[in-house]
């Protein structure tokens, strides 16, 4: 059966997470980069209309079961495309989603592949299950941190790493050269009812008002902002980025950062601002070990950590952006052969 599809991509998407959406784009555009129509690829959205309309490609609503049939039954691959799919922090309803999707495109002849994955915390018998038979169905998994390879390891399952997808903007993203006074903030929610967020913020407002800073909160998504709302703190303003064209606008100015979301600190280092990352969750741990940069977690001196925060170097970031791109090159050829690919590589 001849399909519409090369590639059905299924992750976090549609749900307004900057990260998320940075993720797909890139997976979009590093595919249609190696000669990929975009007409040949699908993404699973929780909003196909907004997730179509913006990347130029087809989408389905992820929530319903006869449109990802559909979506799967066409196509020649499904690609579990980043971040923390298979973790089970707050229940286990992400990994029953994604093994389900694993499964079903399995049994409708769509190869099931991995790429740009964080994995875990897996704290149950039963996620730690639906996790490892999920992966180890797919044909090539590659994960961004040595936290998630350990974990596969553990579970009898190889894997690669490679940086975070989003490091495929690198080349976009224009330098900020620290001359501004503004120190930027990302706080997110945490359940069971951990006060993190709080902490931090009277920590950083402590710094910038010891030293005239002024505070910018970058939400990459309207539940960080809530957040914000919650504690009921001041900042001297409060950006959410909902889009790559804004990302450039909210880091101007700013001389130093400090946050909670992974996607916050990689683009941070992106615009080679030093920063303090705040490691919730062990993805996040992860990465800022691998990049050199200072955790804060509580109690501890956030003025003595921003003095060691360092400016990512322009051949770490673009030894990272090539070791990206080189490692889904190979993946995807791996997946569809060489004929569906490499038209304009």
């Amino acid at each position: 059966m001849a399909r519409k599809y090369d590639l059905a991509i299924c992750g976090y998407y549609g749900f307004d997470n900057l990260g998320d959406e940075l993720i797909c784009r890139a997976l979009v555009e590093m595919a249609v980069g190696l000669g990929l129509e975009r007409s040949r690829i699908c993404v699973l959205s929780c909003d196909p209309h907004l997730t179509g309309s913006s990347l130029g490609v087809d989408s389905v609503d992820r929530w319903n079961f006869f449109e990802v049939f559909k979506a799967l039954r066409q196509s020649r691959s499904l690609l579990l495309g980043g971040g923390g799919l298979f973790q089970d922090s707050t229940s286990l309803r992400s990994c029953l989603y994604y093994w389900g999707v694993t499964l079903l495109g399995r049994l409708l002849g769509a190869t099931p592949w991995a790429f740009g994955q964080s994995v875990g915390p897996l704290r149950s018998k039963t996620s730690r299950f639906l996790a490892r038979h999920a992966l180890k169905a797919c044909r090539v998994r590659f994960v961004r941190d040595e936290a998630s390879r350990d974990l596969l390891s553990s579970m009898g399952l190889d894997s690669q790493i490679l940086p975070d997808p989003v490091f495929y903007f690198a080349s976009c993203m224009p330098k900020n050269f620290r001359s501004g006074s503004v120190l930027a903030l990302n706080v997110r929610p945490l359940s069971g009812g951990e006060n993190t967020a709080g902490l931090l913020f009277q920590a950083v407002k402590a710094f910038c008002d010891a030293r005239g800073y002024r505070t910018r909160a970058i939400c990459l998504c309207e539940e960080d902002l809530l957040e914000l709302r919650r504690l009921g703190e001041r900042l001297d303003e409060a950006i959410v980025v909902k889009d790559l064209k804004d990302i450039a606008s909210a880091f101007e100015d700013v001389r130093y950062a400090v946050g909670m979301r992974l996607h916050f600190c990689l683009l941070a280092l992106l615009f080679r601002v030093p920063v303090v990352a705040v490691p919730y969750d062990p993805k996040v741990r992860s990465f800022a070990l691998s990049w050199d940069i200072p955790l804060w977690e509580k109690g501890a001196d956030l003025g003595n950590l921003i003095s060691k925060a360092k400016v990512a170097q322009d051949d770490e970031i673009n030894s990272a952006r090539e070791n990206l791109t080189e490692g889904f090159a190979f993946a995807i050829r791996k997946i569809l052969g060489d004929e569906c690919v490499g038209a304009r590589s």
